[in-house]
């Protein structure tokens, strides 16, 4: 059997398209593995998103923080006064 010009041609077709086929499913795998991981950045972000409604509703109102800033001051100063009226009824006991 004599090779021609067509059967050249018909083999070298046929591996232009199995490379073709080749580098086709190599990218696909790379997208399947990138597709897998996205899946899991946005389960991940999908958590990090409830955590954040949880802990923002979970937080107390401003005017209850400020409030409650507004008495630890308070409750500082009490402490000074009466350190200072310690003083004094010592200063005093000792005349």
């Amino acid at each position: 059997m004599r090779i021609t010009g067509a059967h050249i041609s018909i083999g070298f077709l046929a591996v232009i398209t199995a490379a073709g086929l080749f580098f086709q499913r190599q990218a696909n795998d790379e997208l399947r593995t990138e597709i897998a991981l996205l899946r899991g950045e946005s389960g991940k972000l999908r958590q990090l998103h409830l955590e954040h409604e949880r802990l923002v509703t979970a937080q107390l109102p401003l005017a209850t923080l400020e409030s409650l800033r507004a008495d630890h001051a308070a409750v500082e100063r009490l402490r000074g006064e009466v350190e200072l009226m310690r003083n004094r009824v010592k200063q005093m006991e000792g005349r």
